[in-house]
Parts: structure tokens; C-alpha cells; sequence
């Protein structure tokens, strides 16, 4: 009866007050003493925390879930999967794999769509010296000598841009020059004797015509009072070159003479915004990335015939980016209307600009010579000497050919065809110095040169026939990529330099991580498993020697006698 009217009142209390609660509990669970163990921990919880049971039960399940063994074996095999993913397909193959894509918004495209101001573009004009001498028969040739750098920034822009379906993208690339004041010391008003290249050029391009037309060609010059040599500013030779023969003759053939301003600059920039489709994305791969696929809507050499001439510009880059995961056996094709023709770069050395380790890929010296048991996209008749290359096709088939700055390479001679030339191959040949994991050019130069090429003139008179084949040096042009903003060059630091070690180090971490959660849980579980067994076998003896103990049995007898 007593034991009746107590528990009514501890059940009350101990629903009123959550620390007596959490004490019950733990006194009516009291008996079993394996439970007693288990709970021991979380009923002391239960007290410290003032009795909040729903706290401790979250904290329990969290433990469970993060802390106890099946748990952190869990995470262990977890840890381990990282870590071999990040062997196999490490950060640096994502973001490379990422970059094919060439997504708008991430740091590829956008800096491939504005591209940085590095470029420098200088040029070197040559005067002649001995004009008067040259024409009067008094020296065999002509003699020049080089005036410059008249430096300029080459300016790029992408517009248009548009994503096909097929993996490539084709956009409009735009060039032109702005003049940079603060870099050049020549006074653009000085004066220059150079060949008149109306008379000379339109002369060349008419000497196999029939005799009428040379005829009228010679009277239309000295009706105009035109010289085969003339006096030009620097401003006037780069920009405004005009002749009233050109004025003349673009009325009376428009399709012989479509312009009437040879200025050198004037021309090659006049129409330098062309169509481009590049290859991106993974159908390609990285040995193909950013490689036109076709220039103006074609894979072809613009001017060329596909059945005459077997290359093509398919394959190659205007070297703003260059494929990934280059080696030292891969050639570089690189194209440049300015030049005409396809130039490729092979491997030359390793070097370290910046802290990153980078290629160098040098223009070939043999770029200009013959191709013999093969059809040359690059020779005219007569033939050209090795070391000059056919331009004209870029140029409305006026006589131009393209070399190495004062013919450094091929078979010339130096003094050939003109004197006062010093060819330097420290100073005249081309490279380009490539990040070969991402395909970026730290630095790169290229240097070529432009000539007048004259046929035989002999079927116009003397004065014409002293500059029958004869190759002239007109200009030649340096483009620098001198250096790259400094964010780019400490992104690409990191992406080749820091980020493949400290992603082994992770992934190692991870893996030692992994499999050290899952042995030493696996070891505890046996040692737990063997606690266990002692605990309960020293229980059950315990019990066994109480129940033979006849104290105990004749206690337990009068108790039950009690109760009943």
C-alpha cells in the first residue's frame, strides 16, 4: 500500500522536473548492468545539461551518424574514393578539360575576348642611298640602309562571337595599329628615296604583256612625270604613298588597280577583319583546341587553289592560343596574312620565365626555301631563289614576296641583289615561348620582311631593264607579345607550378586519412568484441556463485513470504 502511494508521486514528480526524469530513468534501467554501462555517458550528459533530453538525443545522433565506428568507416571509404579520383583525374585535367569548353564568364574566354594590350608591332624601313648612281649606271646596285623602329600596339579584337554546333566557334578577329608617341624617336616627316612602287610594281606585274601595253604604260608614266625612284616622308612611305599613275590606272582597270594608296601600313591593314571558325570543345580534344578549322568560310590558303596547292589552313593558329598538352615532337603552324603563307615552329629548348617552366618553338630557317617532288605553293615563274616565298596572292597578285628580315637564311648571298644589308639571326629570326600544359604564349616574336619582286623589264627600255630580277627589300615588321598581365601569369603559376603537387599532397592525405579511420575501427570492433566476451562471462559466474550462496535463497524466500 505504501509502495502504491509512493509511485503515484515520483511519477508526478519526475514529470514535472526533467532532471528527475533523466535520474529515473537511469535508477528503473539500474538493474540490468550491461545497460547501466552503455547508458553511463549519456545519462551523466542528461545531468550536466540540466536534464534536456531532446539535446542529448540530437547530440547522440549525431555521434552516431559522424562518430561511431560504422560511421567513420563511412568516411574513410569515402576519403579513399576522393583520393583516387584525384589521382586519376586530377584538378589540373579539370580545369584543362573545362577550358575546351571556352564558357563565357570564366577567365579563358574572357581573356581570350579581350586580349591584353602586349603586342608592339615595329617597323624598319629602307632607304636608298645611291639612287642617282644606281640609275646612271655608276654602282651595279642598289644600296640601302635600315631607318626605325617606328613602333606601334597592335590592337585585336573578337566580335561576333557565335557557338556552333558541330564544337567550334567562329568570330570576327580585327587588327589595327595605334601609334605609341612615348616609344619612337624617328621624326615622321624626315625623308626617304625608295622604289615608286606603282611604276615598278604595276611594270613587273605587266612584263610579259604584249608590246601595245608596255607601250602605253611607258607613255602613261612620263605623261604623269613619274620616277622609278621618288622622294617620300616616313608618314607618307607607311600611310599615304600615292601616285597619279595609280589614280589613272585604277580608272582605267579597276581590276588590275583596285587601290590608289600603297602606302605599306595603309595596305596591310586596310582589310585585317576576317572571319575565323576554331575548333573547342571535347570532340577535339586538346591536340586540336583553338586550331582554325576555316579562315573567310574556308579551309584553304586564301588566294590558292586547292587542287594546285596542298596546304591548307586547317590545323593551324593565328597564335593567340595554341593546343594543350603540347610536346616537344609537335610543330606549331601558325598563320599570318601578313605573310601569306603557313609558318611552322619546332622545338628548340626549355625555359623558365616567371617561375613556370615553358617551351621555346623556333620558325623554321628552311620556311622559305624550294619544296622539291612536291607542288610549291610559294614559287612563281621564273622560280624564286631558296629563302623567298611568293606573297601575291594576299595582295591582289602584285609582285610581293616575303623573306627573314635582310635574307638571313636560304641560299642568298647578302649582297645578291642589294647592298647594305646585315643579316642577324639573333636579331632576324622568329620564336615563340609556349606554356605547353595549357597551351599559352608567354612571349613571342615574329619577324618578316617584304620585297618588291621585278621581272625582266627589257622589253621597256633601259632605264626599266636595270631593275630586272631584281628582289628589293621594301620594310620589315617585328610583332612582340612582349609580356602577359600579371594576373594571368600568376593564374597560370599556380594552375602548373603549385596546384599539381599540392593536389598530391591532398589526395595522399586523403587516402592515409581514409584507411586510417577504417583499420582503426576495424581494430577497436576486436578489441570491443573481446572486452565484451570477458564482461559477460565474468557476469554470468558472478551470478551462478550468488545463486548457490544459501544466504541469498533463504533472504529471497522470506522476502517473497512477505509479500504475500
Amino acid at each position: 500500500m505504501s509502495a502504491e502511494t509512493i509511485l503515484p508521486s515520483e511519477s508526478s514528480d519526475s514529470s514535472s522536473n526533467p532532471s528527475t526524469k533523466c535520474e529515473d530513468s537511469d535508477s528503473t534501467e539500474s538493474g540490468d548492468s550491461t545497460n547501466t554501462l552503455l547508458d553511463k555517458t549519456v545519462s551523466k550528459d542528461c545531468v550536466e545539461n540540466g536534464g534536456d533530453v531532446k539535446h542529448t538525443r540530437e547530440w547522440k545522433g549525431k555521434k552516431i551518424v559522424c562518430c561511431n565506428p560504422v560511421g567513420q568507416c563511412v568516411w574513410g571509404v569515402v576519403f579513399i574514393i576522393l583520393s583516387v579520383t584525384g589521382f586519376v583525374f586530377t584538378p589540373l585535367d579539370f580545369m584543362l578539360w573545362e577550358k575546351l569548353q571556352m564558357r563565357p564568364g570564366l577567365p579563358p574566354y574572357e581573356w581570350w575576348a579581350d586580349p591584353p594590350d602586349e603586342v608592339k608591332m615595329r617597323a624598319y624601313l629602307f632607304n636608298v642611298t645611291n639612287h642617282e648612281r644606281f640609275l646612271e649606271g655608276l654602282d651595279d646596285k642598289i644600296n640601302v640602309d635600315e631607318i626605325g623602329p617606328i613602333v606601334y600596339l597592335e590592337k585585336l579584337l573578337h566580335s561576333n562571337i557565335k557557338f556552333n554546333e558541330n564544337s567550334t566557334m567562329t568570330y570576327t578577329a580585327k587588327r589595327f595599329l595605334i601609334f605609341l608617341p612615348e616609344e619612337n624617336t624617328v621624326d615622321f616627316n624626315a625623308t626617304l628615296i625608295v622604289p615608286n612602287l606603282a611604276v615598278l610594281g604595276l611594270a613587273s606585274y605587266l612584263h610579259n604583256a604584249n608590246y601595245l601595253v608596255r607601250q602605253a604604260f611607258r607613255f602613261m608614266v612620263s605623261t604623269h612625270g613619274s620616277k622609278l625612284f621618288v622622294k617620300k616622308t616616313i608618314q607618307e612611305y607607311l600611310w599615304d604613298f600615292r601616285d597619279p599613275v595609280l589614280d589613272t590606272s585604277k580608272n582605267l582597270a579597276p581590276g588590275l588597280v583596285p587601290v590608289n594608296n600603297m602606302g605599306i601600313m595603309a595596305r596591310i591593314y586596310a582589310d585585317f577583319t576576317d572571319e575565323m571558325t576554331v575548333m573547342i570543345g571535347s570532340q577535339w580534344g586538346h591536340e586540336h583546341f583553338f586550331q582554325i578549322e576555316k579562315f573567310r568560310g574556308n579551309p584553304q590558303l586564301p588566294g590558292y587553289d586547292a587542287k594546285e596547292c596542298p596546304d591548307r589552313i586547317f590545323g593551324s593558329t593565328e597564335g593567340v592560343m595554341y593546343q594543350q598538352h603540347l610536346t616537344k615532337s609537335d610543330v606549331l603552324l601558325y598563320w599570318r596574312k601578313t605573310v601569306c603563307k603557313l609558318m611552322p615552329l619546332y622545338f628548340d629548348s626549355e625555359v623558365t620565365l616567371a617561375s613556370v617552366p615553358l617551351y621555346r618553338y623556333n620558325l623554321s630557317e628552311s620556311v622559305h626555301e624550294r619544296v622539291s617532288n612536291e607542288t610549291d605553293c610559294y614559287d612563281t615563274h621564273p622560280s624564286l631563289p631558296d629563302g623567298i616565298s611568293d606573297a601575291s596572292k594576299c595582295y591582289f597578285d602584285f609582285p610581293m614576296t616575303s623573306s627573314y628580315p635582310h635574307f638571313y637564311t636560304g641560299g642568298i648571298p647578302k649582297d645578291h641583289f642589294v647592298t647594305g644589308l646585315k643579316p642577324d639571326r639573333m636579331k632576324h629570326n622568329s620564336y615563340v615561348i609556349v606554356e605547353p600544359l595549357t597551351g599559352t604564349p608567354f612571349h613571342s616574336v615574329a619577324r618578316m620582311q617584304s620585297n618588291l619582286r621585278v621581272h625582266d623589264l627589257s622589253g621597256f627600255s633601259d632605264e626599266y631593264d636595270r631593275f630586272s630580277n631584281l628582289i628589293i627589300p621594301l620594310f620589315w615588321c617585328e610583332y612582340n607579345q612582349e609580356d602577359l598581365p600579371s594576373k594571368i601569369k600568376w593564374t597560370i603559376y599556380f594552375t602548373v607550378v603549385i596546384l599539381p603537387p599540392l593536389s598530391i599532397g591532398l589526395s595522399s592525405a586523403l587516402i592515409i586519412l581514409g584507411f586510417y579511420l577504417i583499420t582503426k575501427n576495424m581494430f577497436y570492433r576486436e578489441l570491443s568484441n573481446d572486452k565484451l566476451k570477458n564482461f559477460l562471462h565474468f557476469k554470468s559466474k558472478n551470478v551462478n556463485t550468488l545463486a548457490k550462496n544459501t544466504i541469498f535463497t533463504y533472504e529471497k524466500e522470506k522476502f517473497l513470504k512477505g509479500v504475500s
